[in-house]
């Protein structure tokens, strides 16, 4: 990996790539999403690419696809011809985000994330002992500990709703399977900026502007770095079993307070946190999107890695923000062209 990458980035590629292997191949639906671009970008790195059929890129339709390590063809992966042979390992990352339960009703919206999940399935109908990783959410763990009911939060019931859909087709095949339930993520390769904290602060931020809070309870995040979690997934998957798998939180070791993020985001820019904006009330109720870090943290471990602590994954969101040499922004890194 180039020199120009910090060692915590060199060390999560090294970690990738003893995980994989040297005949794996990779097939990542949703490639154009924050965790999917990580994983084509990664995969390029280590030399695994579309040329000799390693690595297939799917996204909601045809197109080629741009990283900082290279391109790849994108698929439309509802019309894609099936996956053959042996050695894949497929990452479902292709779903309708929240934000799209504003433009759809609650039953149009599962039903169209039940076409996706399906599409998945058919491509890998046919390929001989195929792995699987699905990234879940943290939204998944409702008031009552269990995924909330389609009125109450239809993207968290969606994502109830397909973890069971891919327990059982996955056991009923002997299909070895990862399934992480991921909240905060931060770094390289992030699309929908505007849409996450961490993203949303850089930005503003790197404009020259102090952040404007808009929270004015508290609200608490632990963030983990994209590359160190795409590269304990590559260990997991590797390692799992065709026993029954169980869905686990991602969390880094820190928790910290949105106001506190802000502030060290505007510390790493030049800015001073006390010219940051928010109508902050300590006593209201708090918001706790954290996740339990137990099994994260200990894959993370086994993986052979050292966690990436918040500094880092705030450098590196900022990182991906700057411009490129050329003078284009590169939100992600990644271009669907």
């Amino acid at each position: 990996m180039e020199t120009r990458f910090p060692e915590h980035r060199r060390a999560a590629q090294a970690a990738f790539e003893r995980a994989l292997g040297g005949e794996v191949r990779l097939a990542v639906t949703g490639a154009t999403g924050w965790l999917g671009s990580a994983v084509v970008a990664m995969a390029l790195r280590a030399g695994i690419g579309p040329g000799d059929d390693r690595l297939r890129a799917y996204a909601s339709r045809s197109g080629e696809m741009e990283t900082e390590a290279g391109s790849v063809p994108l698929e439309a992966l509802d019309e894609a011809r099936p996956l053959e042979g042996s050695n894949w390992v497929v990452w479902h990352f292709a779903a309708l985000g929240k934000e799209r339960t504003a433009g759809l009703s609650p039953e149009d919206f599962v039903a169209a994330n039940t076409a996706i999940l399906n599409a998945a399935f058919r491509l890998m109908a046919a390929a001989d002992h195929p792995r699987m990783v699905y990234s879940s959410s943290g939204a998944v763990h409702g008031a009552g500990g269990g995924p909330p009911s389609l009125d109450q939060d239809p993207y968290g019931h969606v994502k109830g709703l397909q973890e069971r859909a891919v327990l059982d087709w996955c056991s009923e095949r002997g299909i070895p399977l990862v399934l992480p339930r991921v909240f905060n993520v931060g770094g390289p390769h992030g699309n929908k900026l505007n849409l996450y904290a961490l993203s949303s602060l850089a930005q503003t931020a790197l404009a020259g502007d102090a952040p404007v809070v808009a929270a004015r309870g508290p609200v608490f995040r632990s963030y983990v770095h994209i590359e160190e979690l795409i590269a304990v997934l590559a260990h997991l998957v590797r390692q799992s079993s065709t026993e029954t798998a169980t869905p686990f939180d991602t969390a880094g070791r820190e928790v910290v307070e949105i106001g506190d993020l802000a502030a060290r985001v505007c510390e790493a820019v030049g800015l001073c946190p006390a010219d940051m904006r928010r109508d902050y009330d300590p006593v209201r109720p708090a918001s706790w999107y954290v996740g339990d870090a137990r099994t994260y943290q200990v894959a993370v471990q086994a993986a052979g890695l050292t966690p990436i602590p918040l500094s880092d994954i705030v450098a590196d969101t900022l990182a991906s923000l700057t411009l490129s040499s050329g003078g284009e922004i590169l939100p992600n890194g990644t271009r669907a062209l």
